[in-house]
């Protein structure tokens, strides 16, 4: 990046030095050779800061693309587990499951602090990855509205389950809007495997453990 930049300023450097004594000789051939040699150092310096602009913009879309399916995939095993479900679901089964919410439906602790720290990621991702998150259009507001969730957190946990239900419907409504996934949900009741007792979801925790294990490995 630093060399970069001081390539970029010592051609603007050079175009300006040939322009300032273009100058000094007049209307004169050596004027004439000067500006020319000083309009096309400028001009290869405009090209490179064009195509400079692209590279970084793509880079920043990718990674804001990056960002958004790596949240869907925190918010897939989250309601995995709280709700049950096949482990690997469409984007319509994942809103079924989070639209099949029920206000009587209960959490264990670590359902509770899979979702506390879920809307801590994504609101460290606002701080930390704004330039990039810009860049894909519906990213923010999935974003900002995950952030709620992070009121589960300990000693911060007054949030409603239909409340709890609202705001991972939002996000994820959003996530799959900013990448292009259908953003309408099918009946919970359709949803194979859904099962949302507590005994089921320290189940799927304990199944999910060695698999964190690994991806982090």
């Amino acid at each position: 990046m630093i060399l970069r930049f001081a390539f970029i300023a010592g051609l603007l450097l050079v175009s300006a030095i040939l322009l300032v004594t273009a100058f000094q000789f007049g209307d004169t051939r050596p004027f004439n050779l000067l500006v020319n040699l000083g309009t096309e150092v400028f001009g290869i310096l405009v090209t490179l800061a064009v195509v400079d602009w692209m590279l970084e913009r793509r880079r920043l879309q990718e990674r804001a693309r990056e960002l958004a399916w790596s949240t869907l995939h925190a918010v897939e095993r989250a309601v995995w587990v709280w709700q049950g479900g096949p482990r690997r679901v469409d984007m319509d089964e994942l809103l079924g499951l989070i639209a099949g919410v029920g206000p009587s439906d209960e959490m264990q602790p670590f359902t509770r602090s899979l979702l506390a720290t879920l809307g801590a990621q994504t609101r460290e991702a606002l701080s930390r990855e704004a330039a990039a998150i810009k860049t894909l259009p519906g990213l923010a507001t999935a974003l900002e509205e995950l952030t709620s969730l992070n009121t589960l957190s300990e000693g911060r946990s007054s949030a409603s389950i239909p409340m709890v239900s609202e705001i991972l419907a939002a996000g994820t409504r959003a996530l799959a809007g900013a990448l292009g996934q259908s953003t309408q949900p099918i009946p919970a009741g359709l949803v194979r495997y859904r099962d949302a007792s507590l005994e089921s979801q320290t189940g799927r925790f304990h199944h999910l453990r060695p698999e964190a294990g690994e991806a982090s490995g």
